[in-house]
C-alpha cells in the first residue's frame, strides 16, 4: 500500500517523454523538397547506394552497392544469386543515397525498373564495365534501372544534448559548395596497468 507522504507515478512526468524547447539558434524544423535536378546531381556525385527488392520470400531486402549514371539511367554490377533472381521475377525496385553537410542531412530516393542487360555494345556504351565494386565477389552481371521518379529531400540539423565536435563532411547539397573532410576527435589512449 502506497503511503500518503509518497508521491503518485501517474502526476510525476517522464522526463524521457518531454520534449524539450526550441532554442532561439536551433535551425528551424523543416524538410525541404530538393529539385530533380539537385537530386540528379547528387546521384552523380556519389557511388555508393541502397537498392531496396523484393526478396525471394516476399520481403523486402536492402543491398549496399555501387553505381554510376549514364543518360538519365543507373547502372550496377552483380554477382548471380538471390539479387538478380528477385529483379527478373520483381523488377519495380527503389534506390536511396543519403548524406550530410555542414547543416543538413539529405537523402534522395529514385523508384525504378530494373533489367538485367544483354546485350554487349549496350553494356558497353553505358559505362558499366568500367565500374569497380567495393566488394570482392566477381560481378559479371549488369543492371540498368530506368527512373520512374527521382525525389529528394533535406531538413537541417538538429544539435543533440551531450554530442560535441563539428560535423564530418563540410557540403551543402542545396548548392555547388565543396567542402573538406573534417577527422573527428581522437579516442584517448592510456598504457595498460603494471602490477609491481
Amino acid at each position: 500500500m502506497v503511503g500518503n507522504d509518497s508521491p503518485r507515478t501517474d502526476d510525476v512526468e517522464n522526463p524521457y517523454l518531454v520534449v524539450p524547447p526550441a532554442s532561439a539558434s536551433e535551425p528551424t524544423a523543416k524538410v525541404e523538397k530538393l529539385d530533380t535536378v539537385r537530386c540528379w546531381q547528387l546521384l552523380e556525385q556519389t557511388t555508393l547506394g541502397r537498392l531496396a527488392i523484393e526478396g525471394h520470400d516476399g520481403h523486402p531486402d536492402v543491398f549496399p552497392v555501387n553505381y554510376l549514371v549514364h543518360d538519365g539511367n543507373l547502372f550496377l554490377r552483380s554477382a548471380p544469386g538471390s539479387k538478380m533472381r528477385s529483379i527478373v521475377k520483381h523488377p519495380a525496385v527503389a534506390f536511396e543515397i543519403d548524406g550530410e553537410t555542414t547543416n543538413y542531412h539529405w537523402s534522395v530516393v529514385v523508384h525504378a525498373q530494373a533489367h538485367r542487360m544483354h546485350l554487349d555494345a549496350e553494356i558497353e556504351a553505358s559505362g558499366v564495365l568500367d565500374l569497380v565494386s567495393s566488394s570482392p565477389t566477381p560481378k559479371g552481371d549488369f543492371i540498368r534501372l530506368i527512373p520512374e521518379s527521382v525525389t529528394g529531400r533535406r531538413f537541417a540539423k538538429r544539435p543533440r544534448p551531450g554530442r560535441q565536435g563539428a560535423p564530418l563532411v563540410a557540403t551543402d547539397p542545396g548548392g555547388p559548395h565543396v567542402g573538406s573532410v573534417v577527422k573527428p576527435d581522437p579516442i584517448p589512449h592510456f598504457p595498460p596497468l603494471r602490477a609491481d
